[in-house]
């Protein structure tokens, strides 16, 4: 059993909660875990939203210390632990200021948009979304108002919570109306194509420098790295692989996919994701929609399609 100063709250298929378990794994730190389950709503519940007023994952505890921001976890990650890599390099110098150049790049990718964006208009996934066609049919058909509602009622049941309650109400509100408007999940899938272009001239100017083993900034794996790790493997579940990184459009970032795979850290976290199949099986999509939302059978059929997708 761990005995780590750390405590992770977290969830397999949440996109932040994969770039902390990937440096995590990646440092070699040992933490104990605290599965969020988003299935059941329990990151709207008010112990949840105590400790993080946001409702979400992940959340970091050192002793009485608490630290909500996926980045600003990984930065304070990074500077506690000792063992393995540096993963952020002094801003001071040259290559730490190319890893934040290419952080605040990947930043501007709206993830949460193309990942609801795309399900919702499943024409623009080229190779199709990997999900089971169970949970694509249920995401297409929920509006999201139950959600609001559910987060709405706690607004009135909680008052010291209330403002917390109604700020992810609205929040969640935009986000759903956002991704069922075409328009606007074609504008962020063509302002993601060229950010893509950058990487793979990051991509290409690094070999050029390091030669075989390279990556983002050249042979030193950082956060840059763990970032652009986890959005592929988003990319892959949502069937833009082809779109993004193919071997003919772009083929240092094809084979960049390629070599991250072979990561000892990488196939952890993918082993971690692995964990949602009996999750899945024991919290049953039926139970499950009408209790929390389609923002979280969404979470759930992401985890459906990174645990399908990995044991194809």
């Amino acid at each position: 059993m761990s005995t780590s100063r750390f405590t992770l709250y977290y969830y397999y298929s949440s996109f932040c909660s994969q770039k902390v378990l990937l440096a995590l794994f990646e440092k070699d730190c040992r933490f104990n875990r605290k599965l969020v389950n988003l299935h059941t709503g329990e990151q709207n519940s008010p112990d949840y939203m105590r400790i993080n007023s946001d409702g979400l994952v992940p959340v970091l505890k050192d002793g009485e210390k608490i630290i909500v921001d996926s980045d600003k976890i990984i930065e304070y990650i990074d500077k506690e632990v000792k063992s393995g890599p540096k993963l952020i390099p002094d801003p001071n110098t040259s290559a730490g200021r190319e890893v934040q150049r290419l952080q605040n790049l990947m930043a501007d990718i709206n993830v949460r948009l193309l990942t609801f964006g795309v399900i919702a208009n499943q024409e623009l996934s080229l190779s199709g979304v990997k999900m089971p066609r169970i949970f694509l049919k249920i995401i297409s058909g929920r509006s999201g108002k139950d959600m609001v509602a559910n987060l709405e009622r706690n607004a009135i049941k909680y008052p010291d919570l209330s403002q917390a309650y109604l700020t992810k109400a609205g929040k969640t509100k935009r986000n759903i109306d956002d991704a069922f408007k075409k328009e606007n999940v074609v504008k962020c899938l063509d302002d993601t194509e060229r950010k893509f272009d950058r990487l793979e001239e990051c991509l290409q100017k690094s070999q050029g420098v390091t030669g075989k083993d390279y990556w983002l900034t050249g042979p030193q794996f950082t956060v840059a790295d763990i970032l652009l790790g986890v959005i592929m493997d988003r990319m892959t579940i949502l069937g833009l692989e082809d779109r993004f990184f193919s071997k003919s459009g772009r083929p240092f970032l094809f084979e960049y996919q390629q070599r991250i795979s072979q990561k000892k850290s990488v196939q952890m976290l993918r082993a971690e994701a692995k964990k949602i199949g009996p999750l899945l099986l024991l919290s049953g999509v039926k139970s499950v929609a009408p209790y929390v939302g389609s923002v979280a059978v969404l979470v759930l059929a992401i985890g459906a399609g990174i645990w399908y997708f990995k044991n194809k």
